[in-house]
């Protein structure tokens, strides 16, 4: 009788510690991201693939970084949660207990580069290219955090696959007392006399997938010392502005972004994620149509 999965219940801490000293595997995940990201530009320093510095890397990494998780808090506090944060407003610094969102963290994180590499003899889109290739299997280590702290949560499904957290609030289960809630939950053995927690889209596990590693594979493959600048950084823009426009298809919205417009399924990330298609696919057809050429990579000297 019973077709659905059950989250396991993780313990989000690793070691309680008081406060922002106490370690949290959706904390450790970020982290964890980062250092991949920092391992493959790093490899590409060391092997001399390209005429970057790892000083310079490293102030690019440091600025992203500052990017990712200033624009990401903020991301969540006002298009999230602004009403709860403006009650609570000293619970906006309270990181350490999780609340990102993507497309924040994402601007931020694009933008604060710009302050260094301005100093430098460096290219931003040139650097761009290279850094945004990791990107998303940082992402992917993001999207398990989720999944293990029982957050972004999806709608109900009858997939095999769907699975029951835990972590959805009374507010966002069903009544019983609707037919189909209640034919639903006798379907697969649920008690029905109560609210019902039914099963859902594992969305994490999905981006997890698609917006990671999918994306990760697509853009090694593109990727090559003859792209044209920008091009890399574009496919990106295209793709996982797609990826995210479907999946939000599957999201609960009140887990993680508000519906707009007066619709019952139009999403603040569906809406974030259309300026990134448009980009994406601008960005690629005038990166080929002018094909300056990315000066990142040390092109190898011909032998006489």
């Amino acid at each position: 009788m019973k077709n659905y999965l059950s989250v396991p219940n993780f313990n989000p801490i690793i070691f309680d510690f008081p406060g922002p000293l106490a370690i949290t595997w959706y904390s450790l995940m970020y982290l964890i991201g980062f250092l991949f990201i920092y391992q493959f530009v790093n490899y590409h320093i060391k092997k001399r693939k390209i005429v970057m510095t790892s000083n310079e890397f490293s102030s690019v990494l440091t600025m992203a970084f500052l990017g990712v998780i200033i624009g990401g808090r903020l991301g969540f506090v006002f298009f999230v949660h602004p009403a709860y944060y403006l009650r609570n407003p000293l619970e906006i610094f309270m990181i350490w207990e999780g609340g990102m969102y993507f497309f924040g963290g994402l601007i931020l994180a694009m933008l604060l580069p710009l302050l260094y590499l301005r100093r430098t003899k460096l290219n931003y889109f040139d650097i761009a290219d290279l850094l945004i290739i990791p990107v998303p299997i940082a992402l992917a280590f993001g999207r398990w955090g989720n999944f293990m702290n029982g957050e972004f949560w999806g709608k109900p499904s009858r997939a095999p696959w769907a699975m029951v957290f835990d972590s959805v609030p009374n507010s966002e289960r069903f009544s019983g007392t609707e037919d189909w809630v209640a034919s639903w939950a006798a379907e697969i053995g649920m008690d029905s006399s109560r609210l019902v927690n039914l099963p859902r889209h594992p969305v994490q596990l999905y981006e997890l997938l698609f917006e990671g590693i999918l994306l990760f594979i697509i853009l090694l493959l593109f990727r090559s010392n003859s792209r044209p600048r920008g091009s890399v950084l574009s496919m990106f823009f295209l793709i996982y502005g797609a990826l995210r426009f479907w999946i939000e298809f599957y999201r609960h919205p009140t887990s993680h972004s508000a519906l707009i417009l007066g619709s019952d399924w139009f999403t603040l990330g569906m809406l974030f994620s259309i300026p990134m298609i448009i980009c994406g696919a601008l960005g690629l057809f005038f990166s080929f149509r002018f094909k300056v050429r990315n000066k990142l990579y040390v092109i190898p000297k011909k032998r006489k």
